[in-house]
């Protein structure tokens, strides 16, 4: 089905990255694109400088012989990766974006596969880098004011190298590859015109104006981050402020003070966690919490704004809505953000989708499903079960080109431009909006034949003060799946219960076996209240607790197939 809005903005259609980049640096080109901190000191790139710095980086790796080679750039988030990869698809080649936090094995592994020639390293990685990438040029965002220089030098004196670059809209421009929570990573290829489509479609749906201000928290080699908190801002001659590091997010946004925040789960979820801590801190906080909530239900947002003003200023005073993804928000979350005066879209998408392709919009938002498909494209359920539960296929402009130099892959998701997301599904049936009830990969079989989606029950588990994470899966006893849930305390809440029923603060040190004993029965107590939720088929039988967090990707989400996670 395809859902046509009843309204939707108008967008400058643009064809590729470097039309639109050249467009707005032109249009806007006093205006502020980047504003970061280096060596302590607050800095502000205009448009007119960012097009020029783009143009000379990419001239200077024309230099080097890299016209029409792989380039990839790693690191934190900086205004020099944003220009590196801006510089490499609109006038030097491919760019293949690494996470900073991969082993030197992964690296080697991606730079071969990838065919990569040369890398841009972020002065964090430089140690990193001496034992890897061998035999490929090694660049250093340390020296880049260097490269710059040389590069407008080249300009100067006549090379032509970026403005005779063409770029085709259509061909591969980017590879990225997937760090999901199952199975071995993939380079996805996207075209400029995979990205450039996807956040038209976006921008029809949600107003994003030049006046806005982004911050960028999210690591930027992750498509969702790079699509929506970077270039969509550009798109839209909006500004695009760095977040330090999360231990510095509470000043960045107090400094930066963003209209729009590009966020995942677990981000919101701390906030949250914050704003009930301080209400607990205060004598009948719960109570005067609850009476706001009360009254934020009756009013508009602009009043539900001023009666959790506190909460706006957490976020620096100006944010207006918070775009999230990557992961599901508990919905009792999304909606306690809404009586605080701050909307909430919801999005979906992968990386092979550049990434939206389901979204709330300033049309439609409801914290119990994931929206509807972007104006121009489309979804569908394939081979729905009897609840009408199946997996989610999209198609549109934004779909992915392949799976660099892995074929087989590739033609097993795209059939006829529709792409299997992997993902399952439900649309409803009056609405037509659709939720994403859990991957087909970890959903459980019963020996029975019933159908158990891990999500549902972590979500569940997760509602508890006393569960920090949790991942629910299906562990073998003589051959047949037993659902099991693998839980991480929250410590603060084990000890405020404890303590309650009269024991030591200093339990955990003085005897750390009755403190594990304690702890596992009450979340043994806490699965015991689930199971009565649920049908018989879903019930959890046996409980893992665990003494660390779960490994993770860099968006936050749990890595279901990790050896250590299952454990």
């Amino acid at each position: 089905m395809k859902y046509t809005p009843k309204y939707v903005y108008n967008v400058r259609e643009y064809r590729s990255i470097r039309e639109m980049l050249e467009t707005n640096c032109a249009e806007f080109a006093g205006k502020t694109a980047f504003l970061f901190r280096e060596s302590g000191i607050s800095l502000q790139i205009s448009y007119e400088r960012l097009l020029r710095d783009v143009r000379s980086l990419a001239t200077y790796l024309c230099s080097l012989g890299l016209e029409g080679k792989h380039i990839a750039v790693t690191g934190k988030n900086s205004y020099y990766w944003a220009v590196t990869y801006l510089a490499t698809v609109c006038g030097v080649g491919v760019i293949v974006p690494l996470d900073k936090d991969l082993s030197e094995k992964e690296i080697d592994f991606i730079l071969e596969h990838s065919e990569t020639d040369a890398v841009m390293i972020s002065p964090e990685l430089s140690e990193k880098f001496e034992g890897c990438a061998d035999g490929r040029k090694k660049l250093y965002m340390n020296d880049i004011l260097t490269y710059l220089h040389e590069g407008e030098e080249l300009i100067k004196n006549g090379n032509r190298s970026y403005a005779e670059h063409k770029v085709d809209p259509y061909g591969m421009s980017a590879i990225l590859y997937t760090s999901g929570t199952t199975g071995v990573a993939k380079g996805v290829m996207l075209s400029q015109n995979n990205i450039v489509s996807d956040i038209e479609h976006i921008l029809r749906c949600v107003k994003v104006c030049p006046e806005d201000r982004s911050i960028s928290v999210l690591p930027l080699h992750h498509t969702y981050e790079c699509t929506i908190g970077f270039i969509a801002m550009l798109y839209c001659g909006a500004s695009i402020a760095f977040n330090d590091s999360l231990k510095t997010l509470k000043k960045d946004l107090a400094e930066y003070k963003p209209t729009i925040f590009v966020s995942v789960p677990m981000i919101l979820e701390r906030f949250h966690k914050l704003v009930k801590d301080k209400y607990n801190k205060i004598k009948g906080g719960n109570g005067i919490l609850a009476l706001q909530k009360t009254a934020a239900k009756i009013t508009n947002l602009e009043i539900r704004k001023k009666i959790f003003s506190a909460v706006g200023e957490a976020f620096g005073g100006k944010l207006r809505l918070i775009l999230c993804g990557a992961a599901p928000l508990d919905p009792a979350i999304n909606k306690d953000y809404e009586l605080f005066g701050i909307k909430v879209y919801i999005g979906y998408g992968l990386t092979e989708t550049s990434p939206v392709c389901l979204m709330h919009s300033d049309f439609y938002r409801n914290s119990d499903d994931n929206g509807y498909p972007m104006a121009g494209t489309y979804a569908k359920i394939v081979d729905p079960n009897s609840e009408g539960v199946g997996e989610l296929a999209v198609k549109g402009p934004n779909v992915m080109l392949g799976y660099y130099k892995n074929p087989e892959e590739t033609d097993r998701v795209l059939h006829d431009g529709w792409f299997l997301t992997g993902d399952l599904a439900l649309q409803d049936a009056e609405k037509g909006t659709f939720k994403i009830v859990g991957r087909a990969k970890s959903m459980i079989v019963t020996p029975s034949g019933k159908k158990v989606f891990p999500e549902e029950l972590e979500m569940r588990l997760c509602e508890s003060p006393l569960v920090e994470e949790c991942m629910v899966f299906a562990t073998d006893d003589n051959g047949k799946p037993v659902i099991t849930a693998s839980v991480y305390p929250n410590e603060e809440e084990v000890m405020k219960r404890l303590i309650k029923k009269g024991y030591s603060e200093n339990i955990a040190e003085e005897s750390s076996e009755e403190y594990e004993k304690e702890t596992k029965a009450l979340l043994t107590a806490l699965i015991t209240e689930v199971n009565d939720e649920v049908p018989v088929y879903k019930i959890i039988k046996r409980l893992i607790v665990r003494k660390d967090e779960f490994e993770k990707t860099t968006t936050k989400k749990i890595k279901r197939n990790a050896e250590g996670n299952l454990k």
